[in-house]
């Protein structure tokens, strides 16, 4: 199987956890309480062992898969959803590497509740806040950046032999539908996280 197509299986598994990670906090728009109680639920699945350690796997593949892609690929002459692609990528794989190992430490070595007062307790207070409200808000605009371009970048791989007439335009539009689905959620989770909602 090549890389990319690894990449890709490896991607879609971390894509479904991601629309379970990003609904919880949504719920947090009806208070820290609900999205905890959601929280709980969704643990069951993706803190079931076996899934556990498949979406860590994945996340492992993503990382070095992506890298491998896109220091192979390089930057000179691509199109611009390959290079937005390729930075986001570069961006979510830092991110990941960063964000996986703080759960685990959480988790393992220093005893704390990863709910959602561990995530806004840094979004809320000086300084950490000028570090991690940009570190959340790129992490999930990047997430769906990310998508989107491989979204675009499939549609055309699928239709290459023959693009029927206005699918480019088509197919950007979803990618930019993609885009702005994400802008909209970025802005409610950090909302949500930084108690803009609600006093935290």
């Amino acid at each position: 199987m090549k890389l990319k197509q690894i990449h890709r299986i490896s991607g879609i598994i971390i894509a479904v956890f991601l629309v379970l990670h990003l609904s919880n906090h949504l719920f947090a728009l009806g208070g820290p309480a609900l999205h905890i109680t959601v929280m709980k639920y969704f643990r069951m699945v993706y803190r079931f062992p076996p899934v556990e350690v498949l979406l860590l796997l994945c996340v492992a593949i993503q990382i070095f898969s992506g890298l491998r892609l896109v220091f192979t690929k390089g930057f000179r002459k691509q199109p611009l959803y390959v290079i937005a692609q390729a930075l986001s990528g570069i961006y979510l794989s830092l991110f990941l590497i960063n964000h996986v190992r703080a759960v685990l430490l959480a988790r393992y070595e220093w005893h704390v509740e990863t709910d959602f007062y561990f995530a806004s307790g840094v979004a809320v207070h000086y300084p950490e806040k000028l570090f991690f409200i940009p570190y959340y808000t790129l992490s999930v605009l990047c997430a769906f950046t990310h998508i989107a371009c491989a979204h675009y970048a499939r549609r055309m791989e699928l239709t290459a032999i023959s693009i029927p007439s206005g699918a480019d335009a088509r197919f950007k539009n979803e990618a930019f539908w993609i885009l702005g689905t994400g802008v909209v959620v970025t802005a409610l989770i950090v909302g949500s996280l930084t108690g803009l909602f609600y006093p935290l």
